[in-house]
Formats: C-alpha cells, sequence, structure tokens
C-alpha cells in the first residue's frame, strides 16, 4: 500500500484527493495527509477530510518533515509560482512527486527541480491528464510510425472566463506574484494542455514531447488582465513538425479545443472530452471515445513508484520542460504583452461576477488563422491590435527572461 500525501486541496486538488480516497483499495494506495494554506476557507473540504482519517496541515514543508519515511509520494495541486519550491522541498524529503500542470513558469524552475529530485533519486509525473486517455490512440499511432512523418499540428479554442475567475486568487491573471513569475493566462495555464498534447503527438517517441527549436508568437491582453488572455503561436520543432496554436479567455462563445493533426501518410483528430480518430491514406480507421482519465494518471505514477521505475511514466518532468520552453519563447517572441485598445472590446455582464471581456469578432478570427496556419498579424485581413513578432530561437536556453519585459 503505497502512502500518499497532498498539497493542495481546493479546486483541481479537491477532485484529485477525492478520487485518491474513494480509489483507495482498487489503486493500491491510501491517503494520509494533506496540506493547504488555505483550510480555514474550505471547512467541508477539511471535514471530509478529517473524516478519512487524512491528517491535515497548514504548512506544506512542516508536513514533509514530519511525513518523512512515513510516506512515499505527494501529489502537488497548488499555484504555478509555488511548484518550484514544493517540489525541491519534497524531493529532498525523499518523495517521489505528482506535480499538476504547468510545472513551473520558467525553464529555470524546472531545472532546478530536476536536480532536486535527481539528487535525491525521486521520479516526478507532470499531470497532463489527457496523454493517459483517449489521445492514447493517436499518440501510439504515431509512436509506431503509422502516420509516417508528422508535419503540422493545430488547435483553436475559446473558453471564455469570467470575473471571478481572476478573483479566486491572487496570481490569476498575473505575469508575477511579488518576485515570482506566473505568467497566467490561457496557452500557459486553462488551455496549456493542448501545446503539451500536440508536442506528445509531434515526437514520434513514446512518453516524450518534442523539442522546440524556435517559436514566434503574438500575446495580447483585452480588459484588466496583466498577463495575456488571447495567443497566437507557431512552435517549429526538431522533429519537423510545425505546430500553431490559437486561444483566448475573450471569446463571446465557447469552443474548442479541437487537434488536427496532418502527417505523411494520413491525419487524426482529438476532440477534447470526446474522442480521438486517426484516419491512414489507406482507408483505415481507428477511434476511442472518452473515458475518466485521472484515474488511469494516477494508476501510472503510482506504477512507476510501486516499480521504482521513472520510465514507466508517460510524462516525465524531463520532458515537460520542453513545453516550459515553448511557452517562454512565446513569451520572449511577443516581446510583451501587447494590449488591446478598448474600442476593440466590451464587458459583458458588467458589474455583476459574471462579467467577462469579449474582442470583438475575435471568434472568427481565431477559426480563419487556424485554417489558414498564420499568426493574427500574418492574415490577408489582419485585425487593426495586430503586432508583427520575430522568432525565438532555443538554443542552449537556460533562463526566462531574455527578451520579454513587463509593461
Amino acid at each position: 500500500m503505497i502512502r500518499l500525501a497532498i498539497v493542495g486541496v481546493g479546486g483541481y486538488g479537491r477532485g484529485l484527493s477525492r478520487t485518491l480516497c474513494e480509489s483507495a483499495d482498487r489503486l493500491g494506495c491510501r491517503l494520509v495527509a494533506a496540506a493547504d494554506s488555505r483550510l480555514g476557507d474550505l471547512p467541508e473540504e477539511a471535514e471530509w477530510l478529517t473524516r478519512r482519517g487524512v491528517r491535515l496541515h497548514e504548512d506544506a514543508t512542516a508536513m514533509f518533515r514530519e511525513l518523512r519515511g512515513r510516506c512515499e509520494a505527494v501529489y502537488i495541486a497548488s499555484s504555478i509560482h509555488s511548484h518550484a519550491p514544493l517540489t525541491v522541498a519534497a524531493a529532498e524529503c525523499g518523495f517521489h512527486v505528482h506535480l499538476e500542470k504547468p510545472p513551473a513558469a520558467t525553464v529555470q524552475e524546472v531545472d532546478r527541480m530536476a536536480e532536486a529530485l535527481e539528487a535525491a533519486g525521486r521520479m516526478c509525473l507532470v499531470g497532463f491528464q489527457a496523454l493517459h486517455g483517449h489521445m492514447r490512440v493517436i499518440l501510439d499511432a504515431t509512436a509506431a510510425g503509422r502516420l509516417g512523418r508528422i508535419e503540422r499540428l493545430t488547435c483553436a479554442a475559446g473558453w471564455p472566463r469570467v470575473r471571478s475567475y481572476y478573483e479566486r486568487n491572487e496570481w490569476a491573471g498575473r505575469l508575477r506574484c511579488g518576485e515570482a513569475w506566473v505568467l497566467d493566462g490561457p496557452a500557459t495555464n486553462a488551455l496549456a494542455h493542448q501545446l503539451a498534447h500536440m508536442l506528445a503527438m509531434a515526437a514520434g517517441r513514446e512518453n516524450a514531447l518534442a523539442t522546440p527549436t524556435s517559436v514566434r508568437a503574438e500575446l495580447y491582453a483585452a480588459g484588466l488582465v496583466e498577463g495575456h488572455n488571447l495567443a497566437a503561436i507557431e512552435v517549429r520543432t526538431a522533429e519537423g513538425a510545425v505546430i500553431r496554436f490559437f486561444c483566448s479567455h475573450a471569446t463571446a462563445g465557447q469552443f474548442g479545443p479541437v487537434i488536427g493533426l496532418a502527417a505523411e501518410r494520413g491525419s487524426a483528430t482529438y476532440v477534447h472530452g470526446k474522442h480521438s480518430v486517426v484516419r491512414l491514406d489507406d482507408g483505415a480507421e481507428e477511434r476511442r471515445d472518452g473515458e475518466r482519465e485521472a484515474p488511469v494518471m494516477i494508476e501510472n505514477f503510482l506504477e512507476a513508484v510501486r516499480a521504482d521505475d521513472p520510465s514507466l511514466l508517460r510524462c516525465p518532468l524531463a520532458e515537460t520542460r520542453k513545453y516550459v520552453a515553448a511557452l517562454d519563447a512565446a513569451h520572449e517572441s511577443s516581446g510583451r504583452i501587447h494590449r488591446i485598445g478598448a474600442e476593440h472590446w466590451r464587458f459583458v455582464d458588467e458589474g455583476t461576477d459574471r462579467q467577462r471581456v469579449v474582442v470583438e469578432g475575435l471568434d472568427e478570427l481565431l477559426r480563419a488563422a487556424n485554417d489558414q496556419g498564420k499568426l493574427f498579424r500574418d492574415l490577408a485581413d489582419p485585425p487593426p491590435w495586430a503586432v508583427a513578432t520575430e522568432p525565438f530561437e532555443l538554443t542552449d536556453y537556460r533562463r526566462f527572461p531574455q527578451r520579454f519585459r513587463c509593461d
């Protein structure tokens, strides 16, 4: 029976802790402790965990020290800027780590975590759960070479977010929290899975992400947010595939994400939460429908911990450095978060918790950019607020920021 602790029991951590408790016998694990600095604001969750024998802590690092030698692994589902210090502290106390996405805001933080884990002989899985679900039919096909060379991947998604989303904590929509980088926005958080998914599809190898070599991006903000709420990103990879990603929290409607893959001998489509389809040029087709992905992800982590074999991890921390590098490079290429003039956006449900910003014509623009495979400034009829940017090369990239500046 593997003993586990968790950091962060609100938000995503709430569902994770319940899955761990409710599926403990089947998974062969036991949640023994939980830490959250906001326990006073989570009375129902605290009571639920206490009834199941989970010991509660307000200080995660104190929990790690108390559990040293009496717990094998920890789940970290806390704020983005806390991931690196908590992962380092967990590794130093001898824990394997399951880390919520994104692993960190910057490559130097990922490197710091990787060094601490290696020194401690511990492993880390990053929680891109869809890599364990119906997307496997695409990943298996690309890794086996059935589609041939992967040529391009595209994704467009509009996920509107209301004012309460940005007010739920101190870092939502921020570039920094205190001295720590956060870089919060749709491409780096709520829709961050999609870039990781495309890098995994482009890798052509099991349990790996493709290596980005250069990135060109346009990052924008409409309304009151500090970080981006609109992104157009083009990633070129060492494996040859070109990835284009268009996403926003400032659309009028919600759509996507849908990933389209074009390859030498066929194509594939991933529809978030619904299904994945691989179509070969010889007429063969493979399909896998949606399923609960979190339990399968947990099983993968526990299997690797039980076997003491990090090669079993489907999404190890070391591979996700490539994903973080691509997003850091998107900020470097954009140079700054470009503000969209107030004449081009409006508030919906202004003055309520449901208040949100909508950029005029953005839904159609995202779809057009995705269909044409062009960043906003490159379109034949670009929006008046679009800004031309230059590619950022990732050769020997070790530290963020280099070109990016906060306004």
